[in-house]
């Protein structure tokens, strides 16, 4: 699965440039191959796992999923806390798919619930809370930062947000493996750097405009 949202990235960039005419810049497209490189590596490193895999701890859910609303709120409100207005587009990206994040690990483990106490049991969880509220500012957060910055590397940040946060629900929460072995050990490593170097490489360089001294 992983690996296939990976392709996405790139996808999205061939139709944004053929299909639709946006411009796509060679740091932009560095950013999006190491990108879905990065995904790609990450998703066939991981061990497979058979069975739902949603049982989870309290105490590792309610951190994990706290911490990514902290920082979704902090990318949020990025100018105000002193953040870079001409990249606030890619930040509110980054919140999205950060809390679609959020959204994604309360839905497995709203699954854990529904498989061992019933249906009825979502109704009284907490978590289908957190679901619907994630999902909803996450939402509104990917449209303002569709209208405040450039399509092509808000979607794909957005995309990639989800993607690691996931990722690292599994790991986190629900303990999913590891990749065994010193080599598939430094393989994550290195796609993990990989994704980090491509979030760097996305947002356009901004140049300063040069401004006539008043006369």
């Amino acid at each position: 699965m992983q690996v296939a949202l990976a392709d996405g990235v790139v996808l999205i960039a061939v139709m944004a440039e053929r299909m639709f005419g946006f411009e796509v810049g060679r740091r932009q497209w560095v950013g999006l191959v190491l990108t879905a490189v990065g995904l790609a590596v990450l998703g066939l490193t991981l061990p497979a796992m058979h069975g739902a895999h949603s049982q989870f701890s309290d105490v590792a859910m309610i951190s994990f999923e706290a911490g990514l609303f902290g920082v979704g709120g902090l990318l949020i409100m990025g100018p105000r806390i002193g953040g870079p207005v001409e990249h606030h587009g890619i930040m509110l990206g980054a919140a999205a798919g950060i809390l679609f994040g959020v959204s994604d690990s309360a839905i497995k483990a709203l699954t854990g619930i529904a498989g061992a106490h019933g249906l009825s049991a979502l109704l009284v969880s907490p978590w289908t809370l957190v679901a619907v509220c994630a999902s909803i500012v996450a939402f509104y957060a990917s449209a303002r930062g569709l209208q405040d910055g450039e399509a092509v590397p808000v979607i794909a940040v957005t995309g990639t947000a989800a993607n690691i946060a996931g990722i690292a629900g599994g790991i986190v929460v629900f303990g999913d493996p590891l990749a065994g072995g010193t080599l598939g050990v430094t393989l994550q490593a290195l796609a993990f750097v990989l994704v980090i170097v491509a979030s760097a490489l996305m947002p356009a360089p901004v140049r300063a405009a040069g401004v006539a001294p008043a006369t």
